[in-house]
């Protein structure tokens, strides 16, 4: 059982986010493959994706066992986590599914020149398509549930230390903006620019966020960009002092992780 303070549980959600979005990345690599060549890395994605869900269930029970549990922040959480569990088991599911397609297509190295290649029409493609990008479809939503888990928990503690002062106006986000604000409280999201190019963000998780989107949190006075490195290299951002405030308020409201977590992005790493 991993520890229950809830500064080491954000900690192991943020790392679990970013390995969902590894093994989804991987995932979607998968598909690339020549299919009578897929067997061997079909067979590592299912066990990298069990490992991860058991991991997102482990971490559940210990979310259960914290000084937060019996919290509206506690149980939101434990609702994500049980919600990226599913989407993990769900996605294991159909690449177990794709074994008998991968097996039917699988040549083992021999001597002999190969024989002709299947269709890729044929039956087994198109099964092992199918339950390929349903498992990557199911995979690029776990990354982010598991930062709203993270995001939920940072917003608790923060109640205990810090809080909307007189004066201070509760800023009016966008579902897109709200998302985004979360992301950026978990640090999950850098802005990059290279030389006559125009700025992109680089997320760890595979979530829909733009420019945009972040431009107008920064006119809000809500984040702000860590100056402490180059663009090039990649500038993080980070709440400020308002947007820290304001985050137990913004984020502890929402409800299960099924209507919290953001509509799936397409499969980039970096967005314009």
């Amino acid at each position: 059982m991993p520890d229950t303070r809830p500064e080491d549980l954000i900690r192991q959600l943020r790392s679990l986010a970013e390995d969902f979005a590894n093994v989804h990345h991987l995932t979607l690599r998968t598909g690339l493959l020549d299919d009578d060549a897929v067997l061997m890395p079909l067979l590592a994605r299912i066990r990298t994706t069990q490992s991860l869900t058991n991991q997102a269930l482990t971490l559940t029970l210990a979310t259960g066992s914290s000084t937060i549990a019996p919290t509206a922040a506690g149980r939101s959480a434990i609702e994500h986590l049980t919600g990226a569990a599913r989407q993990g088991n769900d996605a294991g599911g159909h690449l177990l599914a794709g074994i008998p397609a991968a097996t039917a297509l699988h040549r083992a190295p021999r001597s002999a020149p190969k024989p002709p290649r299947t269709p890729r029409t044929s039956i087994h493609h198109l099964a092992l398509r199918r339950h390929i990008s349903a498992a990557t479809n199911l995979l690029r939503d776990a990354p982010v549930i598991c930062l709203d888990a993270a995001a939920l928990i940072t917003a608790a503690l923060t109640t205990s230390s810090t809080a909307l002062v007189p004066g201070d106006v509760l800023p009016r986000l966008t579902d897109p903006q709200l998302a985004a604000f979360r992301l950026i409280s978990q640090r999950a999201v850098r802005i990059r620019q290279r030389e006559g190019q125009p700025p992109f963000l680089d997320t760890s998780v595979p979530a829909p966020t733009v420019t945009a989107t972040v431009a107008a949190l920064e006119r809000k006075k809500l984040v702000t960009r860590d100056t402490s490195t180059s663009l090039d290299e990649g500038q993080e951002l980070v709440l400020t002092p308002a947007g820290q405030r304001a985050l137990p308020a913004l984020v502890l409201p929402t409800g299960a992780a099924s209507r919290t977590t953001p509509a799936p992005a397409p499969p980039r790493r970096r967005t314009r």
